[in-house]
């Protein structure tokens, strides 16, 4: 029986930073430490401090972020760095339009 695995996207304002299976991840958000396993139930979250992504029960990805979103939906999950600094620069862009 072949084993089911999550489809995980991770970008950053500018880049993929990581695109592939894996089969399991771990993060922490405001609740404190959560891992996401294939089949788990769908939800978004600011998750935090790290992030790591495991594939035949090895770490393939380990980073250090300060906050970032996750969405789960159906083994598809999508993982958004710097989301912060964009909502920053879009209320300043506003405030204080560029004159051209």
């Amino acid at each position: 029986m072949a084993k089911t695995k999550i489809k995980v996207k991770v970008r950053d304002t500018e880049n993929i930073i990581f695109d592939g299976d894996v089969e399991r991840i771990s993060s922490f958000n405001e609740v404190g430490p959560f891992d996401v396993y294939p089949m788990h139930a769908n939800f978004i979250s600011v998750i935090q401090n790290n992030l790591a992504l495991y594939q035949d029960h090895k770490k393939v990805k380990d980073m250090k972020i300060e906050k970032a979103i996750m969405k789960v939906k159906k083994d598809l999950v999508q993982i958004f760095l710097g989301i912060e600094a964009l909502v920053i620069e879009d209320i300043n862009e506003k405030a204080n339009p560029k004159k051209t």
